[in-house]
């Protein structure tokens, strides 16, 4: 499948316009960070329906991504790219009320983000249907993809994968500026983060538990979602069963000695990223491109997929003090990508 024509309407000293209006969680997460590396070196006109720690040029929209609320706002979308002739629009990932003015992003530098290229376990018909519509209008209208692993690129329709640019994931140091250590007495603390989906294998890590001493390991689960009652009555795990606002994300990680991530399948995960800026090291299971991000033995462990067993072994391995220190000091020093590195990178494929 062809790309669109060469854009005609954007100049090249026009701002960029970025969108994003997921308001909540990880993707507000990602797109304040990234608009926090971008806007000190470029024009950006930040397009949200939330509020924001980020200083510069705003579109506050009352747009829902998923249901049709404040659909007057597009046409000051419109009125903007037609006024401003952005020298770039970029949206972050899936946005269902924007599919009306994909035909116009074509006449422009288009370039959208994809976190996922194919839809988790458990996904509804309906979300698979739309992940296929979404990937084929993306290959008409869209000039330009980022995804952040070489396994998500591998997972595009071939018609996609040659428009595909990989960069590295924004870092999350924003979040984390409250990070305090974690206590050095008591039982190691492993946290289990976000929302409760079968993909994220919580299940296994249950189970894993089951295999530890319950005086020198604690599980906290923090995150909405369906959770078995039975879960709370396990004598060392702990639960904090609501949605997590930004407010409570230093008082949630700080708690914690490791981050957990036992997915059976992902692309990738914000919580990663979020634990090595809170600077706690990961056990994860090395599906999708959490392999890439999750270094084993560095800042981490990998384990198999559905392993309970060799899950249990690297948390005991995480209690050994010594090597805990070892991949904390790493966490510390990695080559995480920091702002300008991301802004020089972001804006050279907008030049591509």
């Amino acid at each position: 499948m062809h790309a669109p024509p060469n854009p005609t309407a954007s100049s090249e000293r026009g701002p960029v316009l970025f969108i994003n209006l997921w308001p909540t969680s990880g993707m507000k997460h990602y797109s304040e960070s990234l608009m926090h590396a971008l806007t000190p070196a470029s024009q950006v006109i930040y397009v949200r329906n939330y509020g924001s720690c980020v200083e510069g040029e705003a579109l506050q929209v009352r747009l829902n991504p998923v249901r049709p609320w404040g659909l007057g706002d597009l046409w000051r979308i419109v009125r903007t790219i037609l006024d401003r002739r952005p020298r770039a629009i970029h949206l972050n990932s899936e946005l269902p009320v924007l599919l009306p003015l994909f035909p116009l992003f074509a006449f422009f530098n288009s370039v959208i983000t994809l976190h996922d290229a194919v839809p988790h376990e458990g996904e509804t018909l309906a979300k698979r249907g739309f992940m296929r519509l979404h990937l084929w209008m993306v290959a008409v209208f869209f000039r330009k993809v980022i995804v952040h692993s070489e396994a998500i690129r591998a997972q595009l329709p071939e018609y996609l994968q040659s428009r595909a640019h990989v960069l590295p994931h924004v870092n999350y140091q924003l979040w984390a500026r409250a990070k305090q250590p974690p206590p050095e007495s008591g039982p190691l603390v492993v946290l289990f983060f976000g929302r409760l989906l079968a993909y994220k294998g919580l299940e296994y890590l249950l189970e894993a538990f089951r295999r530890l001493d319950p005086a020198k390991f604690t599980l906290l689960v923090a995150g909405e979602g369906e959770l078995s009652p039975e879960v709370a009555q396990m004598p060392n795990v702990r639960v904090i069963h609501r949605f997590i606002g930004d407010e409570d994300l230093p008082g949630v990680f700080n708690q914690a000695h490791v981050v957990a991530l036992p997915y059976v399948a992902a692309s990738q995960s914000g919580v990663a990223y979020m634990a090595f800026a809170f600077e706690r090291p990961v056990v994860s299971t090395a599906v999708g491109g959490l392999a890439d991000v999750v270094r084993d033995g560095f800042n981490g462990f990998l384990v198999p997929p559905r392993s309970p067993e060799p899950l249990a072994a690297a948390l005991e391995k995480m209690a050994d003090v010594t090597v805990r220190a070892r991949l904390i000091e790493n966490v510390r020093q990695q080559n995480l990508s920091g702002d300008v590195e991301i802004r020089e990178k972001l804006l050279a494929v907008y030049r591509a």
